[in-house]
């Protein structure tokens, strides 16, 4: 491992207290992550988020080092690059700008996952399909960068520092969204006619605007962000967020050190709360490679 930085990383899921069989996927390895969950019922879920997370896993663009070297398989109709490149340099959230290597890795990952909603189609013929969050921690143009992305309602999370002892806060980590829900209530939350609270008990809050593999709207959000030796990320299925607060997956992610222990702490949580649904969670941290290769 040549990079700076690589993914130490640990993960726990659960079929939940109330559902028959799990319907969430997820997938580790030194440079990727990501969550699926998918929908269709007993077995067409499952095929959904499985291939989903199968064709992450596998595509070489996360284990190249020059991931430039890697052929990009175009959506069906094709990218128009131009307007793609106007549209990322908007909306990409960098500092202090976006490298040019940016624009093309953001393009790759859309292809991965162009290809997974091809694999779920074919496979399922509509009757199924995920959401999806991920992360791919990346060295564009000499630095290290967190390229995040989501279909769906999945989410990813950044913890957050305690302050800095200007007596601000009780001196606990904090938790950003990095994500933003494709759903219908998070469309009314944007807009003005709900609030937050509100969508947490409204009738359609499991109703999603986009996924992967329904043969209609599939197209990913992605951020670009740098990241930084010892960074913790959050990955899960609402699964997680329905049942426990922020501040409460803050306090954990904040005070248990191993990934692995702490994914298992939440999922607890998860279904001591009540377990409603399929529980997936990964913690994510970024390490050196000898922090790595010691830790494994």
């Amino acid at each position: 491992m040549s990079a700076p930085l690589v993914i130490r990383a640990g993960a726990a899921t659960d079929r939940g207290l109330r559902r028959e069989s799990n319907e969430d996927a997820l997938v580790v390895t030194a440079t990727m992550c990501a969550v699926a969950d998918g929908m269709g019922g007993h077995e067409a879920g499952e095929v959904a988020s499985a291939l989903c997370v199968r064709t992450l896993g596998a595509s070489p663009l996360f284990r190249l080092e020059d991931f430039r070297e890697l052929e990009v398989s175009e959506p069906d109709p094709p990218l128009d690059i131009a307007r793609f490149r106007a549209t990322v340099e908007r909306e990409l959230r960098l500092d202090p700008e976006i490298p040019d290597d940016a624009i093309e890795a953001v393009r790759r990952v859309r292809s991965v996952l162009w290809q997974a909603d091809q694999h779920i189609q074919s496979a399922c013929e509509g009757r199924a399909g995920t959401t999806v969050t991920g992360v791919w921690l990346a060295q564009l143009d000499g630095r290290m960068f967190w390229i995040v992305f989501n279909t769906g309602d999945s989410r990813t999370y950044r913890l957050l520092p305690p302050p800095d002892g200007t007596g601000q806060g009780d001196g606990t980590p904090g938790l950003a969204q990095l994500t933003v829900d494709h759903s219908e209530v998070q469309y009314l939350v944007s807009i003005g006619q709900l609030t937050s609270a509100q969508a947490l008990v409204h009738p359609r809050r499991n109703v999603i605007t986009r996924a992967l593999g329904t043969g209609q709207v599939w197209e990913p959000d992605v951020w670009v962000l740098p990241a930084q030796p010892g960074e913790r990320l959050m990955l899960c299925s609402d699964g997680l967020t329905n049942e426990l607060s922020p501040a409460h997956m803050a306090r954990v992610l904040g005070s248990v050190p191993h990934p692995k222990e702490a994914a298992d702490v939440l999922l607890q949580a998860a279904l001591r709360t009540g377990g409603r649904d399929n529980v997936t969670v990964i913690v994510a941290d970024a390490v050196s490679p000898e922090e790595y290769a010691a830790w494994v």
